[in-house]
């Protein structure tokens, strides 16, 4: 059994060890879904019934991993935030 690094994301070919490829393709699929762009039409009985089922969550996270990687392969820097608090 081979198994091969590309996924389809959308209409997009992807390999999956580039991560800044795959940070692209899954923002171009949250657009899609933020616009309405996915949805699925269903005939029964002479009725349509229209889904689009998202899952904006999971997406955000898996771009956030994903653009980690890509920050990680192409040596950017993290960057730093500050937290304050105040006792009072």
């Amino acid at each position: 059994m081979t198994i091969t690094n590309t996924v389809r994301i959308g209409s997009d070919l992807i390999d999956i060890s580039r991560p800044c490829d795959v940070v692209t393709a899954l923002r171009k699929m949250q657009l899609k879904l933020g616009t309405g762009g996915i949805r699925q039409t269903v005939k029964i009985d002479g009725e349509e019934v229209t889904f689009q089922n998202a899952n904006d969550a999971r997406l955000s996270k898996l771009i956030k991993h994903y653009q980690a990687e890509c920050d990680r392969a192409s040596g950017a820097r993290r960057s730093r935030y500050a937290k304050r608090f105040r006792f009072g």
